[in-house]
């Protein structure tokens, strides 16, 4: 048995278990392919990692990328402007990618395609960078979703990753967690557009119990504190029905400890790898 096999075994612990691989990338499909990135609406994220790993992030960003999960297109777009990208590959499971290919079908440079972390193959072609934002932790094996980046990272490549954290030590954080797996387990038995209803009836009140709180907190001068805070990004009663109906309509969400991750990138034999956590999740750089 593979190394990361091994660590797949024991480290998955902190999400439920789906054995029906078919079952998890057809919801997967609908909520981010059909709903969620209808348009471009959604917020760049690779900013975030620019800001966490700085000189190791600008120096990277160069040649051949690969963008796992590309979405609506908002990290994207950004990549697109970048000199220093030779080429750029997205991929993407759900049905937007057609429109998303269209928007950029001038260009030569940029390959946009439906395709699967857990199973990628480009011909041959291998990549400098791969970037994957808060995509690999709702597939049914995450684990192999990293592993796969291997195949097709060329000697000396780079991979920037952000994945959930367990939050092992944050009581806060792990109280969201808990009522977060009780909401997916009752999803499971409740027509799409009832969860979809749900999510957008929930954002108000999550907003006034945790958003507006950690609003007040950072207006006191305490940030650091308002930054553990659950949904602490909430700007007004509907502006988390997003990231609600990403952890609670997704059909799985894993979670890994910094510790079980750096173990796991180990094991897949990456190296220079840094993991930081922090309290959005974990923040992943890592070479070939």
């Amino acid at each position: 048995m593979p190394l990361y096999q091994w660590f797949q075994s024991i480290v998955l612990l902190s999400g439920n278990k789906v054995n029906n691989r078919h079952k998890v990338e057809s919801k997967a499909s609908r909520l981010w392919g059909k709903d969620l990135h209808k348009n471009n609406s959604v917020p760049a994220h690779c900013p975030q990692l620019e800001n966490i790993f700085k000189k190791k992030w600008r120096d990277s960003l160069k040649g051949d990328l690969l963008e796992i999960g590309c979405g609506s297109g908002s990290d994207l777009e950004i990549f697109s402007k970048l000199k220093e990208i030779k080429t750029i590959t997205a991929i993407d499971l759900g049905e937007n990618i057609e429109k998303l290919a269209e928007r950029y079908k001038e260009r030569k440079d940029i390959d946009i395609r439906r395709g699967n972390a857990l199973s990628l193959d480009f011909d041959g072609k291998k990549f400098d960078v791969i970037y994957s934002f808060g995509v690999f932790h709702h597939t049914s094996d995450p684990i192999k979703c990293i592993s796969e980046t291997q195949k097709v990272l060329k000697k000396n490549g780079t991979i920037f990753l952000y994945l959930y954290s367990s939050h092992e030590d944050l009581l806060f954080k792990r109280m969201g967690i808990f009522f977060e797996r009780i909401i997916m387990k009752f999803f499971g038995y409740i027509p799409y557009s009832f969860q979809n209803l749900i999510c957008i009836m929930l954002s108000p009140l999550c907003w006034a119990m945790f958003s507006l709180p950690s609003n007040i907190l950072k207006l006191f001068g305490f940030e650091t504190l308002s930054r553990k805070v659950p949904f602490y990004f909430g700007t007004h009663p509907f502006s988390i029905i997003g990231d609600l109906k990403d952890r609670l309509m997704s059909p799985i969400n894993y979670r890994f400890s910094k510790l079980e991750m750096e173990r796991i990138l180990e094991s897949i034999n990456f190296s220079f790898i840094e993991v930081v956590k922090t309290s959005s999740g974990l923040y992943i750089f890592a070479k070939k």
